[in-house]
C-alpha cells in the first residue's frame, strides 16, 4: 500500500518560478539597453501570479517587477554616463504602464476566479445538501441489516459523486462495493489490497481522513470511520464499520469534510434504527407467541369448564327438584347455594371466552337484525329478582323501532353488564332506568341510576381492562371493557356522563338498521 498525505500542486511552485524568472529577465534587460521588448518582459512574472489565485503574491511580484525595471534603467543610464535619452524614458514609461495594466488584469482575473469558485462551491454544496437529504430518506427507511449496508454504499456514491465506494461493516468478513451505481457484496479478497488494508484499519483510525492511494486512483480517497458512541459511563466506543470513498475531485475541501461528518451521523442513526427495529421485531414476536399461548389456555380452560359446569348445574337442579328422592331441607339449601356458585363460575368462563374472541379480532359468530326493545325486556326480567333483593326499582322504557345489526349474544351481554353495574352501585330504595330509543340514524340504550356515581379521577379509564372502579358484580374488571368492545364491533360507541344531582348515566349508541 502506498499512502501519502499530499495535497496536490501547490501555489508556491508557481510563485517560485515567477520570482526566479525575474533574474534572467533582469539580465536580458541590462544587456539590451533601450530595448522596449526587453523592458516589457517583466509582465511575465505578474501574469504567472494569475494562476495562483493569490492577490498578495500579485502585489509582491508587481512591486518586484517595477523595482527590477527601475534598477535596470539606472544601470543602463550609468553605462551611458547617466545621459537620459527621451526614447529610453518613453520606453521605460511604456513598460511600467504595461506592467501595471497586466497586474490590473491579473487581479481582475483572480477576483472573477474567486467569484466563480464561490458560485461553484455554493452549487456543489447545494447539490450535496440535496443528495444528503435524499440519502437521509433512503437510509432511514432501510430496516433490514442487508438493505442498510447496500443503501449506505449507494447513497455515499450519490452524496460525494463518487464512482467507487467500499463499505465494510464491523464483524463482517465481506464488504460492499459500488459498481455501476449498484451495491454489490463481495469478499474482502476481491478488492484492491490497498483498499482492503484501509478497510481493515478500523481499530487504529478515528474520524474522517484523506489518503492518496496512488496504485488505485490519482485522486484523494476519503475514509469515514463509523464508531458507535459509548452506551454507559466509562464504556468504550465500538466500531460499526469503515467507509472508503474514491473521490473524483482532487480537492480536499472543508465542505467535503463537513459532508462526511453529516453522512457519518446519518449512518450511525440508521444503524441504531435497524438494531432497534430488529430488537422490536424479536420482542413483538416473542410477545405474540406468549399472548397466543395465554389466549389458547384461556380459551381451552373456558371451553373445558363450560360443559361440565352446565352438566353439574343441571344435576344439582334435578336433585333440588327431588329427581333422586326427597332431601332434607338443609341439603336443599346447600344445593341451591352450590348451583349459584356454579352459575357464577360458568358466567366467568363465558366472559373469558368473549374477551378472548374480542382480543383475537375474530368475527362474531352471527350478525343479524336485533330488536333492542326485546333485549331490554329480557335483561330486565333476568335482573328483576336481584334488584328486588336490594330494594332497587327497575324502570324500563323500550321503543319497538330501535333495531340494529349486531351479534345478539354479545349485545345482550353488554346491556346486562350495564344493568348489573347500575344495580350494584345503587343504594337501597334507589331507581335504575333502562331506556331504549330510536334517534333516526342511531339507536341508544341508556342506563341511568341515582347511585353513588364515579370518582372523576377514574372516569378516563372506565372502559379499559381491569380499570379500578369499573368492576361489575362479578368482580372481573371486564364488564365495561366488554361493553366498549361490543359497541365498537357493531360500529357504535359507549360513553359515560355524571347524573345530577347524583348517579351515573351510560349511553350505548349503535347504528340503526336500514
Amino acid at each position: 500500500m502506498e499512502v501519502r498525505d499530499g495535497k496536490g500542486p501547490f501555489p508556491w511552485r508557481i510563485a517560485f518560478i515567477a520570482y526566479a524568472s525575474l533574474l534572467p529577465l533582469f539580465a536580458f534587460d541590462v544587456f539590451t539597453p533601450q530595448l522596449l521588448a526587453a523592458e516589457i518582459t517583466y509582465e511575465i512574472p505578474v501574469m504567472l501570479a494569475a494562476f495562483t489565485g493569490d492577490r498578495k503574491l500579485t502585489y509582491r511580484l508587481l512591486l518586484c517587477a517595477l523595482l527590477t525595471n527601475e534598477v535596470a534603467a539606472i544601470i543602463d543610464a550609468a553605462a551611458d554616463g547617466f545621459r537620459w535619452e527621451i526614447i529610453g524614458i518613453e520606453n521605460r514609461a511604456l513598460s511600467i504602464v504595461s506592467i501595471l495594466i497586466v497586474a490590473a488584469l491579473t487581479l481582475a482575473v483572480q477576483r472573477a476566479s474567486e467569484r466563480l469558485g464561490r458560485l461553484r462551491a455554493q452549487e456543489a454544496q447545494r447539490r450535496r445538501s440535496v443528495a444528503l437529504s435524499a440519502a437521509a430518506d433512503h437510509v432511514l427507511t432501510s430496516l433490514s441489516p442487508e438493505q442498510i449496508d447496500a443503501t449506505i454504499v449507494v447513497e455515499a456514491g450519490n452524496v460525494f459523486a463518487a464512482q467507487s465506494v467500499f463499505w465494510r461493516p464491523a464483524g463482517d468478513g465481506d464488504c460492499w462495493e459500488l459498481r455501476d451505481g449498484r451495491a454489490v457484496r463481495c469478499e474482502a479478497t476481491g478488492v484492491p489490497p490497498a483498499v482492503a488494508a484501509l478497510l481493515c484499519d478500523s481499530a487504529e483510525s478515528e474520524g474522517i481522513e484523506f489518503f492518496d492511494l496512488i496504485a488505485v486512483t490519482p485522486h484523494p480517497v476519503l475514509k469515514i470511520q463509523v464508531r458507535e458512541p459509548a452506551t454507559a459511563a466509562g464504556s468504550e466506543t465500538h466500531a460499526a464499520g469503515a467507509l472508503l470513498i474514491l473521490l473524483n475531485d482532487a480537492e480536499r475541501a472543508e465542505e467535503t469534510r463537513l459532508a462526511a461528518v453529516t453522512f457519518r451521523r446519518l449512518v450511525l442513526g440508521a444503524l441504531a434504527q435497524v438494531r432497534l427495529t430488529s430488537d422490536l421485531v424479536a420482542r413483538n414476536t416473542s410477545l405474540s407467541e406468549k399472548q397466543g399461548v395465554i389466549e389458547g389456555l384461556i380459551d381451552a380452560i373456558a371451553h373445558d369448564l363450560r360443559t361440565p359446569l352446565a352438566a353439574l348445574s343441571v344435576t344439582l337442579q334435578q336433585s333440588s327438584d327431588g329427581a333422586y328422592g326427597p332431601l332434607p331441607a338443609e341439603y336443599g339449601e346447600v344445593l341451591r347455594e352450590s348451583r349459584t356458585s356454579i352459575e357464577d363460575i360458568r358466567a366467568l368462563a363465558e366472559t373469558l371466552l368473549l374477551v378472548a374472541r374480542l382480543e383475537s379480532g375474530a368475527a362474531p359468530a352471527h350478525r343479524n337484525r336485533v330488536r333492542l326493545d326485546v333485549i331490554a325486556r329480557e335483561v330486565t326480567a333476568e335482573f328483576r329478582a336481584l334488584a328486588s333483593s336490594r330494594s332497587v326499582d327497575i324502570v324500563t322504557r323500550a321503543d319497538a323501532a330501535a333495531v340494529t345489526v349486531a351479534d345478539r349474544a354479545g349485545l345482550r351481554r353488554a346491556v346486562a353488564n350495564l344493568l348489573a353495574n347500575a344495580i350494584a352501585h345503587t343504594p337501597v330504595r334507589g331507581t335504575v332506568e333502562l331506556d331504549v330509543r330510536h334517534n333516526g340514524g342511531s339507536v341508544d340504550v341508556v342506563v341511568a341510576d341515582d347511585g353513588y356515581g364515579i370518582d372523576e379521577r377514574l372516569r378516563p379509564h372506565l372502559f379499559e381492562r381491569y380499570a379500578h372502579g369499573a368492576r361489575i358484580g362479578s368482580g372481573t374488571g371486564l364488564g365495561l371493557y366488554i361493553v366498549r368492545r361490543v359497541a365498537e364491533e357493531a360500529g357504535g360507541m359507549i360513553r359515560y356522563e355524571p347524573r345530577e344531582p347524583q348517579g351515573s348515566t351510560f349511553t350505548l349508541s349503535l347504528p340503526a338498521a336500514a
